[in-house]
């Protein structure tokens, strides 16, 4: 999810898990590639991000979520979860200790087009309203944008998470839920891996996105998603 801002290039010196933010020109040379090893997402040695020109906000589903399928239901329909289940209180922030996340969440609904809303705070997350709450069978998801005009966004770092990583869901009712990471994958926005994010579970689990990979100048859009799967502590 990237808002390219006009002649402003960032490049990212990162150590371990941190970075460090240093302004440049702007130029229209080739990022450097997020390589994917056995799925799992590893860290660029030089990642770039370049703020070009403004862009539409573009994340998520490749397609539309309501006219995927998943046998012969939509995918829509199979994430509802169990309905014999209590109704889970709304999430209200998302906390990811290992990458110094603390940021609040709003409720996404879906577009004319089908496809998923985008939080409007590049520091801010959002849930995917129509799907299960954290803590309810089937996959919560949530998005947050990697970069700004201004820089790092509030999943900037998602693609650095390892398995075993807690993330820790607050809740409406003063409850905290907590998911562990079980893998990172990139994946084309071309070929957005819907069912796997979208489609019905039987356990509660969570689904991070946001957007990754080289930057693509003349759509001024990042080609790929970054994706965290993670399933419900146990305990």
């Amino acid at each position: 999810m990237s808002y390219q801002d006009e002649q402003v290039t960032w490049r990212i010196e990162r150590t371990g898990r941190t970075g460090r933010v240093v302004a440049g020109v702007a130029f229209a040379g080739a990022l450097a590639a997020i390589a994917v090893v056995a799925a799992q997402v590893s860290q660029p040695a030089d990642p770039v991000l370049v703020q070009d020109t403004a862009v539409e906000v573009d994340v998520g589903p490749g397609e539309s979520i309501a006219s995927t399928t998943a046998g012969d239901e939509s995918i829509a329909a199979t994430t509802v979860g169990d309905e014999s289940v209590d109704q889970a209180p709304d999430p209200t922030a998302v906390r990811i200790p290992t990458i110094d996340v603390d940021a609040s969440t709003t409720p996404l609904g879906i577009r004319d087009d089908g496809k998923i809303e985008v939080p409007e705070d590049f520091q801010q997350t959002g849930w995917w309203k129509d799907g299960p709450e954290p803590g309810e069978i089937g996959p919560a998801v949530i998005l947050g944008h990697v970069d700004s005009r201004d820089g790092p966004a509030v999943f900037y770092e998602l693609n650095t998470l390892s398995v075993g990583d807690p993330i820790h869901i607050d809740r409406a009712d003063g409850s905290t839920v907590t998911y562990v990471v079980d893998r990172v994958e990139q994946h084309p926005k071309t070929s957005f891996p819907t069912e796997a994010v979208y489609g019905s579970t039987d356990q509660s689990v969570l689904r991070l996105v946001t957007c990754g990979g080289s930057f693509d100048s003349e759509a001024r859009s990042y080609r790929d998603n970054i994706i965290v799967f993670a399933s419900l502590q146990a305990g």
